[in-house]
């Protein structure tokens, strides 16, 4: 009897220590660290390259108040409306020619620009109605626009209000990721203006805050895959699975020992 109380212990210790806590745990220690002469990690910051269907806020001042009001229609009492309706219908969305269209300028071609030759170029056209120093020019893309899909606890499509949002606010803004999700091997899906391109990116490690993929960009996907031991029935409902599993086995062993004594 003794022999089978020790293979069920054993099960037991083996099903419990399916999901270790170094598969759980961000930014661990790593042996090729990627710090500077002052111990710091370094950002790697990219500019965003406008593409067709973003959502840009342009923000035209002037000392003509009856000027400001017909560029800004959306601006009300100083107030940005930061609502995703009002953004969508009242900010300036990139068409299929990458363009945007705005009163008085018309059309302008921002497709594959950064966002300050995105504001140079609405510059040339609007100084051929105003003098440089009658207006005021800001350019902000209308926040950053994901999605996130797989073992994540809010999986969906989110929008963050700033300028630059690392992987780690994108993840906990939905939540974080699941005890059954693979922090290791994350990946980015990232549209491209030459088509889409995946990565994968180890949160687990320090060094991913050197990557160039730290920083999501607007309409990003990250997809967080599931480990192993979910197709085992471990992770969240790994406590129900090893109690059924070992009830099981109980009951067979059980059953085995009654026989056993009634053929003796």
């Amino acid at each position: 009897m003794k022999k089978y109380l020790l293979l069920i212990v054993s099960i037991a210790t083996l099903f419990s220590s399916c999901v270790s806590k170094k598969k759980l745990t961000y930014l661990q220690e790593s042996s090729e660290s990627q710090l500077d002469s002052l111990g710091y990690n370094t950002l790697e910051r990219s500019d965003y390259l406008i593409q067709i269907n973003d959502i840009l806020n342009v923000n035209i001042k002037s000392f003509d108040e009856k000027a400001s009001n017909i560029f800004n229609a959306y601006i009300e009492r100083g107030t940005v409306q930061v609502n995703d309706a009002i953004i969508y219908i009242k900010g300036n969305s990139v068409d299929m020619d990458g363009n945007i269209e705005l009163p008085v300028i018309g059309s302008v071609q921002v497709e594959g620009l950064t966002l300050r030759e995105t504001k140079r170029a609405i510059e040339k056209e609007l100084y051929k109605y105003f003098k440089k120093d009658a207006v005021f020019l800001k350019v902000q893309l209308a926040g950053i626009r994901y999605s996130i899909v797989g073992e994540i606890n809010r999986p969906g499509k989110y929008v963050i209000y700033q300028n630059q949002v690392n992987v780690f606010e994108a993840i906990a803004n939905a939540g974080d990721i699941t005890m059954v999700g693979t922090r290791n091997k994350v990946q980015i899906i990232r549209q491209l203006p030459k088509g889409v391109q995946i990565f994968d990116i180890d949160l687990t490690d320090r060094n991913v805050i050197n990557s160039p993929y730290y920083f999501i960009q607007p309409n990003d996907v990250i997809n967080v895959q599931p480990l192993k031991a979910k197709s085992w029935g471990i992770g969240t409902q790994g406590f129900t699975t090893l109690i059924s599993l070992l009830t099981l086995i109980s009951t067979t062993l059980l059953i085995i020992v009654n026989v056993n004594q009634l053929t003796k």
